[in-house]
């Protein structure tokens, strides 16, 4: 089984924190419903500005993610959040690796290591 994990690092301003935490409600209850998104976490800097989303796929599941659950939010999202870095670890199929490096991608493949799986509390 392979998976895909992406790590953005964004900006959003302050003053469009609370309508981003609005949107990103609505991004992650769908995305809860995809059983091939294995983790889909935002977190928020001190400085309250710097937003990191961590994003783990089985391989398959990354498209249909973008194109269909984040595709229909995409516009407003990134009216939003100023997108700085997307780092993507594996190695994603070239129709991924198309899509993602639309967002700037830097794409970095397995070198060692393992995962394991979580339990949902």
């Amino acid at each position: 089984m392979t998976y895909i994990t992406n790590v953005f690092h964004m900006t959003v301003e302050p003053e469009a924190l609370e309508e981003f935490k609005g949107l990103i409600a609505q991004i992650i209850a769908l995305s809860n419903k995809e059983p091939e998104t294995l983790i889909y976490e935002y977190s928020l800097g001190q400085d309250g500005r710097s937003v990191h989303i961590v994003e783990r796929y089985l391989t398959d599941g990354v498209l249909p993610h973008v194109e269909n659950t984040f595709g229909p939010f995409a516009e407003r999202f990134l009216k939003l959040a100023t997108i700085h870095a997307l780092y993507v670890y594996g190695e994603p199929p070239a129709d991924l690796r198309a899509k993602l490096q639309s967002f700037g991608a830097v794409f970095l493949a397995p070198l060692a290591g393992f995962a394991r799986a979580t339990v949902a509390a």
